[in-house]
């Protein structure tokens, strides 16, 4: 009786796992021709660059021109931001220049730690 039951029971997911893939399928088939091709093409006689300069309502970021610079002391190899042994973290700002504790991070008093820390 067991072996019955469990076999309608592969048998249901069998289909309703099959059902599933055909839906998605469906899906996705329609959500396709929805899409018209001119939704990506910029207008007649502009070029990508011209839409960069004109500083129009671009759709994407990735249009945007950015100028990111890194400098030579950070390119420069076997050097790290900080003094070592000066207690400062990697992200510092401006680490040779900062003043104050190095760890101004403290803990409350708490049951837990029972203020040892």
């Amino acid at each position: 009786m067991e072996s019955r039951i469990l076999f309608f029971l592969i048998i249901f997911l069998f289909t309703l796992g099959k059902n599933a893939v055909v839906i998605e399928a469906e899906v996705d088939r329609f959500g396709l021709e929805q899409v018209v091709s001119e939704d990506f093409e910029l207008p007649l006689g502009i070029s990508g660059d011209d839409e960069i300069q004109l500083g129009g309502n671009g759709r994407s970021l990735l249009w945007n021109k950015f100028k990111y610079y890194i400098s030579y002391g950070a390119l420069s190899a076997n050097r790290i931001p900080c003094p070592p042994r000066s207690g400062r973290s990697y992200y510092t700002h401006h680490c040779y220049h900062a003043t104050g504790p190095a760890h101004p991070y403290t803990r409350g008093c708490s049951a837990i730690t029972r203020c040892r820390r």
